[in-house]
């Protein structure tokens, strides 16, 4: 019968209890045996519990096992994990591999056969030329100097530019540039400005083309990074400031000035032409389709009138015997008379003593004037 005044944690405690006091004890024996201190029947004892306490272990299949599990966690040292926006370079041998490795989880063999180096290719890059920006910090040996260009009509001027840039091939990039990136791009950069602004004169360059010489630059480097194969891609290019001599400057200033009010005065007249010359076009179009209209009009009348007549000599030359001579002078009497007898008065008086009174017919006369009907 289990003892009623035990607790159910008393057997773990001591179970717990018994082992710590085993262990220290085997703890003591090997120090004891490592040291020399020990009797030879108590080392022997020691080895004897040792041997007992290992002895259902098969030393070889405990040493392949061992073997094994060291060269699976050396395999699985191989991968790797490429985040998105990066490319992959592995080294076999220290010999790069042409094929960059896109993102997401790949194996390579394990050091030091495969070595992989990663390279952001979705990072923009910023490389300023004649200038140090605030917050791009450089070494005292890569600081970029104040740069002077010598333009098409032989003028001196000072420019300042940044460029921006990423990377297009990883391998490339890691390869086959030989020492700072951001050097080289200034370089390129540096070299094409010089020869693009020999051939175009700085009024050019100040007013109307200057970003036909961003252009020209952007491409002249692009050109000088794909012959040296560095992997590089310019993304911009912004001339920040052309600034002349300080002793012509404002003369720069005033052409300048005029250069941009003649643009601005050329436009403005264009716009006025391009306003009047529609207008102008619709008036004269209106014109002629009201002339062609009035045309159409009056030969269409002329043509009714024609017609109408026509039609009336036919039928007066097929009723010649009732339309006489003096049919048609009676004719003619009556359409006159219908002409002048609206705009005619006509006063009737009846005067017993055979007289009339002249005011009737002229108002401005005045008196009794009056004249005789027999008169």
């Amino acid at each position: 019968m289990s003892d009623p005044t035990k607790k159910p944690g008393d057997n773990k405690k001591n179970i717990f209890k018994s082992f710590k006091e085993k262990t220290a004890q085997i703890k003591g024996k090997l120090a004891m045996v490592l040291s020399g201190k020990a009797p030879s029947d108590k080392r022997n004892s020691v080895l004897t519990d040792l041997k007992n306490a290992f002895h259902h272990i098969n030393p070889k299949k405990a040493v392949w096992s061992v073997i094994g599990a060291t060269l699976a966690i050396y395999l699985l040292t191989g991968l790797y994990v490429v985040n998105p926006g990066e490319q992959a370079v592995i080294r076999r041998f220290g010999t790069p591999q042409v094929q960059p490795v896109s993102e997401g989880l790949h194996y390579r063999l394990p050091y030091p056969i495969d070595t992989v180096e990663k390279v952001n290719v979705s990072e923009v890059r910023r490389a300023d030329i004649g200038m140090t920006l605030p917050d791009h910090l450089h070494q005292d040996d890569d600081a970029p100097q104040a740069i002077q260009l010598l333009t098409g009509d032989e003028n001196i001027i000072t420019s300042q530019a940044i460029v921006h840039y990423k990377v297009s091939d990883a391998a490339k990039f890691l390869y086959n540039v030989n020492g700072n990136s951001e050097q080289l791009v200034r370089y390129s950069v540096e070299a094409a400005l010089v020869q693009a602004m020999a051939s175009t004169p700085v009024d050019d360059i100040l007013s109307t083309e200057k970003v036909a010489a961003q252009n020209a630059v952007m491409q002249l480097a692009q050109g000088a990074l794909d012959r040296y194969d560095a992997g590089i891609q310019i993304t911009a290019f912004n001339i920040q400031e052309i600034v002349p001599p300080d002793a012509v400057s404002s003369s720069f200033l005033d052409v300048t000035t005029a250069k941009e009010d003649k643009e601005t005065s050329i436009n403005e007249a264009n716009g006025y032409a391009n306003s009047l010359i529609p207008q102008a076009r619709a008036d004269a179009n209106k014109t002629v389709s009201d002339a062609e209209a009035y045309k159409a009009e009056q030969i269409s009348r002329a043509t009714g009138d024609t017609e109408k007549f026509l039609s009336m000599l036919a039928e007066y030359q097929k009723n010649s015997a009732i339309y006489t001579a003096d049919t048609t002078k009676y004719r003619l009497l009556l359409e006159t008379l219908e002409k002048i007898l609206p705009n005619v008065k006509m006063y009737i008086v009846d005067s017993a003593d055979g007289r009339v009174n002249v005011k009737l017919f002229d108002e401005s006369l005045s008196g009794n004037t009056s004249v005789g009907v027999g008169d």
